[in-house]
């Protein structure tokens, strides 16, 4: 699902919320008028996981989006969990990858006609495709889902989750993210269109989400450290940044550069640009350069 520290209370350190207490509307209003003003900024994945948080008392969050055809694209993951460092950000890129296609509430979402958003529980335990919840849901103790779904072209599916040590979602969860959905996805829709008006991808998490969705066959983890180098990280930065070792970096840059089909930062770069301004990235990555011998 980079993925961001949480930092505000847990939700297991924070008090169950009673419907209609000034207290509880108060924080509602505070949360989303702070969602409302992260609009078109880097703050709007925190604002929104805090917004998702005080409703519904979830401990991680993501947003995928998918068009048209076979592609579902990561908008961002936020959240971190104690001991599984980074699993939101690599589990959302290989839910994007490839375990979108076991997602049957996804593929109804598509064939939808467009209309209000719909609030959706799913447990891990009623996920039929064992790769699949134990990539995204099992290895960090994740164990349960609730999706505010909105269909439509472009359709939306912002997802929160709760680990095994947080109690199930409650009716009255379900029913504070049906009262504020259309707000939630209406917030959701015009940051996306802020941020295509401030022109090319600059988040390092948009981008290995868009490198790891296309057909290079890159992992989550190439997909990280190549959009950390397209966007002028250096070697050793990323690997303080991710607490990898400098070899561990290098293997990875050489693994996504010979999928890539590039042999340099010079490559990597001219890439870089074909991407961002093609209208269709799906065909950009189609056209690959000639591969030389790798310098760096």
């Amino acid at each position: 699902m980079p993925a961001g520290q949480i930092d505000a209370a847990s939700p297991r350190d924070r008090p169950a919320m009673a419907t209609g207490g000034t207290g509880d509307a108060r924080l509602t209003a505070r949360a989303l008028a702070d969602l409302v003003a992260a609009i078109g900024s880097p703050a709007f994945p925190n604002a929104l996981l805090d917004a998702l948080r005080t409703l519904a008392g979830v401990e991680l969050c993501s947003v995928f989006l998918r068009d048209r055809g076979e592609h579902v694209e990561l908008i961002f993951a936020h959240g971190e969990l104690p001991g599984v460092p980074g699993f939101p950000l690599r589990a959302s890129h290989a839910y994007a990858r490839s375990y979108w296609r076991s997602d049957r509430q996804l593929a109804r979402l598509v064939q939808a006609p467009p209309g209000v958003p719909v609030v959706i529980r799913r447990r891990a335990c009623d996920i039929a495709d064992p790769a699949y919840r134990a990539v995204c849901y099992d290895r960090a103790g994740v164990a349960e889902r609730v999706s505010i779904l909105s269909p439509g072209r472009p359709c939306f599916a912002v997802n929160g989750y709760r680990t095994s040590g947080s109690s199930p979602f409650s009716a009255q969860d379900v029913e504070q993210l049906e009262l504020h959905a259309g707000l939630l996805i209406a917030a959701l829709r015009q940051h996306l269109r802020a941020e295509q008006a401030c022109g090319p991808v600059g988040d390092e998490t948009a981008l290995a989400g868009r490198l790891a969705t296309l057909d290079y066959g890159l992992s989550a983890r190439e997909a990280e450290i190549v959009a950390a180098l397209m966007l002028g990280e250096t070697q050793e930065g990323i690997a303080a940044a991710k607490r990898l070792s400098a070899t561990t970096v290098i293997t990875y840059r050489r693994r996504a550069y010979g999928k890539l089909g590039v042999a340099n930062r010079r490559d990597l770069m001219a890439l870089h640009r074909r991407l961002m301004t093609a209208a269709d990235p799906l065909s950009a990555a189609r056209t690959r350069p000639r591969v030389a011998r790798e310098k760096e």
